[in-house]
């Protein structure tokens, strides 16, 4: 097994992951509740309330589909705008090498805690908050094999209490 990627990340993919994480949750499902409830009060009660009223609607309306996902790429921007662009990563048969300019670091697959695939991202977590995300477009072809080997490569050399067998 060997792998190397230059890690990419843009807001656009903390974006869609972000979104995708909303929408496959409670939180989404309250989300589209409020928005479907939010059009039909409007639409009941338009003619029947003042202008500063109907200002209100719109803008609850525009809630969930517009500002919220907007919301969301702006924090999304300034995520990546702290991440370090220009990370290499080698994926070997020892862990994994992280390079960033001159810094080196090594992560044996024993410390590597998981690997996950959503919204067109694979996420490899060294921790339980933090991973190394690679998009599909960093990935390509390599994307499925990739992620079999990587998830292989993690039970092998998970610490013995965490085996089921």
């Amino acid at each position: 097994m060997r792998y190397q990627y230059q890690s990419k990340v843009r807001a656009a993919d903390f974006w869609a992951l972000s979104m995708y994480r909303t929408y496959h949750s409670l939180v989404g499902v309250c989300n589209i509740v409020f928005g479907i409830a939010m059009i039909l009060l409007t639409v009941r009660f338009w003619n029947r309330v003042g202008d500063v009223m109907q200002a209100v609607l719109f803008l609850a309306c525009l809630l969930i589909p517009v500002i919220q996902p907007l919301g969301v790429y702006l924090k999304a921007k300034a995520q990546v705008s702290v991440i370090p662009q220009g990370t290499e990563l080698l994926f070997a048969e020892d862990g994994i090498h992280v390079t960033l300019g001159s810094e080196q670091q090594h992560i044996r697959w024993d410390k590597v805690r998981g690997v996950r695939k959503e919204a067109g991202i694979v996420i490899v977590y060294t921790d339980v908050n933090h991973g190394y995300m690679l998009t599909n477009r960093v990935l390509g072809e390599d994307k499925e094999a990739f992620y079999r080997d990587v998830e292989s490569q993690i039970k092998k050399h998970a610490p013995a209490s965490n085996k089921k067998g």
